[in-house]
């Protein structure tokens, strides 16, 4: 990786991503910031990431992790390898499902590319009492 380091332009939590196969567009839908639950462990049907990066220089190894910032733990990590020009934008989609959260907690969700983190994003993971929500 050269001295230049990629520069993160969005980072985004929603429901759900599509690109438009005529325009190449991409929507998203449902951005969120925090998940609510009845109970613990509980699974998140749908998670999707949304990142605009720029400044890559060449083959650069990245990843997306999500940690427990309650504990220290990590619960997923997705390993590739970003590719493009320094002048380039590039749109990159994570679409996962479904996402189990073992307890409430704040989460974060990070992008690492080159060993060096490079965002983060806080996903807050609460209980809710299920006869407040109806009210």
């Amino acid at each position: 990786m050269s001295n230049v380091k990629p520069i993160i332009l969005a980072f985004v939590l929603c429901d759900t991503i599509i690109r438009e196969v005529n325009t190449n567009k991409i929507s998203l839908i449902g951005t969120f910031n925090g998940i609510f639950a009845e109970k613990f462990p509980c699974y998140h049907p749908k998670l999707s990431v949304y990142l605009a990066i720029t400044e890559v220089h060449g083959r650069v190894p990245c990843e997306l992790r999500m940690m427990s910032l309650t504990d220290g733990r990590m619960i997923f990590n997705l390993p590739g390898e970003i590719s493009f020009g320094p002048t380039d934008v590039a749109e990159l989609v994570f679409q996962l499902q479904p996402v189990r959260f073992d307890q409430a907690g704040v989460y974060a969700i990070e992008f690492w590319a080159g060993n060096e983190l490079l965002g983060s994003r806080k996903l807050n993971v609460q209980k809710c009492d299920p006869q407040q929500q109806q009210a």
